[in-house]
């Protein structure tokens, strides 16, 4: 194969990457971004405490939803930042997510965070590459929030 043609062929695979990426961020960060900006507004360590305190009591939650919560981080910044990190058990059905949301719909930072889960997971099956898998998927919550995916090959 000519070396303009693997070349070509790299543009392309990043170009498209680049697309659903930017796909991604506009899916995510539409209403979700406005309520975890709500939420970490006027965070004090109270509602910081709190906020730890509900996910960690979510994690059976967590679990039901194909997702294992693995590390809590905390970052005491001025505002704080949250950052949960989940390792991928496995997929449920539309069904299952469907009922899932239903459950949590008065907890706005655990639906939060599963829509999250969900997304994230939804934007790896669009882009799969080689052999690398996701592994892992970790949520900031904070004043600008984000997402960052976790791949591993093999």
């Amino acid at each position: 194969m000519p070396t303009e043609s693997i070349i070509e062929k790299v543009k392309e695979t990043a170009g498209n990457l680049t697309e659903k990426v930017e796909e991604f961020k506009e899916d995510l960060w539409g209403e979700e971004q406005k309520l975890i900006i709500e939420e970490f507004r006027d965070s004090s360590v109270e509602k910081v405490k709190a906020m730890l305190s509900n996910i960690n009591n979510s994690n059976e939650l967590f679990d039901k939803s194909g997702f294992h919560l693995q590390n809590l981080k905390v970052s005491l910044g001025i505002p704080p930042v949250i950052s949960v990190e989940f390792s991928i058990k496995g997929k449920i059905s539309t069904e299952e997510r469907a009922r899932l949301l239903e459950d949590i719909k008065e907890n706005n930072m655990i639906k939060l965070i599963v829509i999250c889960l969900f997304k994230a997971s939804d934007f790896y099956d669009k882009i799969q590459f080689g052999n690398y898998k996701l592994s892992l998927i970790e949520i900031e919550l904070g004043l600008i929030p984000g997402i960052n995916l976790e791949f591993s090959n093999g």
